[in-house]
């Protein structure tokens, strides 16, 4: 793979989505180096994964920085690296929600500190990279934007620009409100009594049990960005009104059904 930048970088975090990022980065850049509050994870996915180990007293040494910290705790660990950030270097995060923890983080950071919000709209679980998207939410400077979204690009992501509003007013109707009619169908089968599901299942309801499952493994990180969404009640109300109106059904809102999924499909794709 040939080197696309001259760029150290340094990712904060050693969990799943910290292996992702130095998945896209290796190669295309000068250096990775893995740290965290733990040094021995560090040194252990840095080893797995052929790139270096440093520690948050060395922040300084690189030309930008990734958090994986999640979102209840970034402020935290913006506190703890924002002194050893050096003039002109790139912050960036990985939040899923935007509004109040961008005006967080551009308050603790120094001045000549550039800041790129960034999400990538996929998880470690993903099985391959290419055709997922990311998007890049430009808040301070612009020196680096070009450079890691070509990098983004080259790894096969399709990378969108956006605001904090934006990105927030749209995912929560991907994202929470799709998160929430999956809820509402557990609850609603749980409600009427789980052990219906022993000798009733019907063959799309036992796929529909994957994705439940797979919910239940992120229901701490769904609740979070469900209830910090300052825009996802509208979403659940827009949701709710949907459901009211499949319930009493007619021809209007069956044919609108009908035109909803021979569109949405190709536009996810």
């Amino acid at each position: 793979m040939e080197k696309l930048a001259d760029l150290r970088l340094a990712i904060v975090g050693a969990g799943g989505m910290a292996r992702v990022l130095a998945r896209i980065f290796r190669g295309r850049i000068s250096e990775i180096a893995i740290i965290s509050r733990s040094p021995e994870k560090a040194r252990r996915l840095s080893r797995m994964l052929g790139v270096s180990y440093s520690t948050m007293e060395s922040i300084g040494e690189y030309d930008a920085v990734i958090l994986t910290t999640p979102s209840q705790y970034l402020a935290e660990a913006v506190e703890r690296i924002a002194p050893h950030l050096r003039e002109g270097a790139l912050l960036m995060d990985i939040s899923s929600v935007k509004l109040g923890v961008v005006e967080k983080v551009l308050s603790l950071i120094p001045s000549g500190v550039d800041y790129l919000s960034i999400h990538p709209l996929f998880g470690p679980a993903a099985r391959k990279l290419a055709g997922n998207r990311v998007i890049l939410i430009p808040v301070r400077g612009s020196s680096r934007i070009e450079t890691i979204k070509m990098i983004f690009e080259d790894a096969g992501l399709r990378v969108v620009f956006s605001t904090p509003e934006k990105h927030d007013e749209i995912m929560a109707y991907v994202q929470v409100a799709h998160h929430l009619s999956y809820l509402a169908l557990a609850l609603t089968l749980y409600g009427a009594g789980p052990d219906i599901l022993e000798d009733y299942a019907t063959r799309s309801l036992r796929k529909t049990m994957s994705m439940l499952k797979m919910l239940h493994g992120n229901l701490r990180v769904i609740r979070e960005i469900a209830e910090s969404n300052r825009y996802a009640g509208r979403a659940a109300e827009a949701l709710k009104t949907s459901i009211d109106e499949l319930a009493r059904g007619g021809d209007d809102v069956w044919r609108r059904v009908e035109e909803a999924l021979r569109i949405l499909p190709a536009k996810a794709t």
